[in-house]
């Protein structure tokens, strides 16, 4: 169970470099002319030709080549369909592996992870989330539990519980050497999710894991780094385990048809269902849903079904025209719009928002040095309510302290 469940998409890694989802696909052009990801210059050149064959069924339908989502579930559709313009049906999976290692490659050479002292930090904002999480479930009365639901596949999030000593715990395939981890929910899939071939089953690399076999370059200068776990996840697999995977990392497309990865995915989604249910606050940072996420529209539906009395619905989106307010409002059913706010706020000062919600426990010593004031306060309020009624209104004020006036 989680009081409160945080849900992100992809404005909340946009400050540490990760590109949105409607820009996604210029960032990636522009890697490509500027000869950034020659090692992968054939996925890309893959990609982009499918999206030029793409450019005969816009013409004659509205489809929104500019942004990878729509692009992605194209490829799917056009994968079940076996037809795609200019591409035999034999090749229409191989795309759709290179659009898979395009945005691998991308988000790899786009997010920036600070170095301080030879060692590789937690990129803006999730240090500071990372910390409002531990303030949640150490410091906030009552202490609350917490849990993450994600549509992001980079490692940001992930990265920030790993140095705060919170895990994460992705549910599956727990790890032991995680102490009371975070459960942090990939709905999309993740950089360092590999999918073993025989089975199926998703193998998370945790990062413990990965600094123990690789270095990252540049360590010894100052200023940030980039790290290519999804890069070399299948090599880690193949050195150190005797897992055999699939070469790229398990990413699940945005929308249409999930169906297909049911069998790998299906209990992440239902942890996260079951965590809707029991929220008490669900705060949603850069998340937009998009018209055509009929995914996360059922998964809220059904998640947000149970007992537990929702107190709190917060979207946090820079969003000033209304429409992203508007689908929200839409979405969310009469008992939910009445606790539902929406704060025109970037991720980073929704941090410090939603800790103020949340006040810290008073120290024991604190409290102690507080109670002889606050006794104080109670006994001048009865001796006013005495005065009041037309009594002495002296009958207790040999209790307060000397030094104090009662009136």
């Amino acid at each position: 169970m989680s009081d409160v469940v945080f849900i992100l998409g992809t404005g909340a890694s946009k400050l540490c470099g990760a590109p949105l989802m409607a820009d996604f696909l210029d960032v990636a052009n522009h890697l490509l002319r500027s000869r950034s990801v020659e090692d992968k210059k054939e996925h890309y050149e893959n990609v982009f030709r499918a999206i030029g064959a793409l450019q005969s069924v816009h013409s004659k339908a509205q489809l929104d080549l500019t942004n990878i989502e729509s692009v992605f579930t194209a490829l799917e559709i056009s994968n079940v369909l076996g037809k795609l313009p200019g591409f035999d049906a034999t090749e229409i999976p191989g795309v759709i592996a290179s659009l898979k290692e395009v945005i691998v490659k991308t988000l790899e050479s786009t997010i920036n992870f600070p170095i301080s002292q030879s060692y590789v930090g937690t990129p803006v904002p999730y240090e500071p989330f990372a910390k409002l999480l531990s303030h949640l479930r150490e410091e906030a009365l009552p202490q609350q539990s917490v849990s993450i639901i994600t549509f992001n596949c980079d490692i940001a999030v992930d990265m920030a519980l790993h140095k705060e000593g919170m895990g994460p715990n992705y549910g599956i395939l727990h790890d032991p050497n995680c102490h009371n981890p975070v459960s942090l929910y990939k709905l999309h899939g993740s950089l360092n999710w590999a999918q073993r071939k025989d089975s199926g089953t998703v193998y998370p690399l945790q990062l413990n894991q990965y600094f123990a076999k690789y270095s990252i370059q540049g360590l010894n200068k100052r200023g940030t780094c980039k790290i290519p776990i999804g890069s070399q996840l299948s090599e880690y697999f193949s050195k150190y385990t005797d897992v055999e995977v699939e070469s790229e990392p398990v990413i699940v497309p945005p929308t249409w048809n999930k169906s297909d990865y049911h069998q790998a995915l299906s209990k992440i989604w239902g942890k996260a269902a079951q965590d809707l249910s029991e929220a008490r606050a669900i705060f949603i940072c850069g998340y937009s849903l998009p018209e055509t996420d009929a995914f996360f529209r059922l998964l809220y539906a059904l998640g947000t079904v149970g007992s537990s009395p929702l107190e709190k619905i917060t979207v946090y989106n820079p969003d000033d025209t209304g429409a992203v307010d508007k689908r929200f409002r839409e979405m969310l059913g009469p008992g939910a719009i009445a606790r539902y706010q929406y704060k025109q706020m970037f991720f980073h000062d929704a941090i410090s928002d939603v800790k103020a919600l949340f006040p810290a426990r008073k120290h024991k010593y604190i409290t102690m040095l507080i109670q002889p004031t606050q006794k104080t306060a109670r006994l001048i309020s009865d001796v006013r309510q005495e005065e009041k009624r037309g009594e002495c209104g002296t009958s207790r004020t040999s209790e307060l302290p000397r030094e104090l006036p009662y009136f």
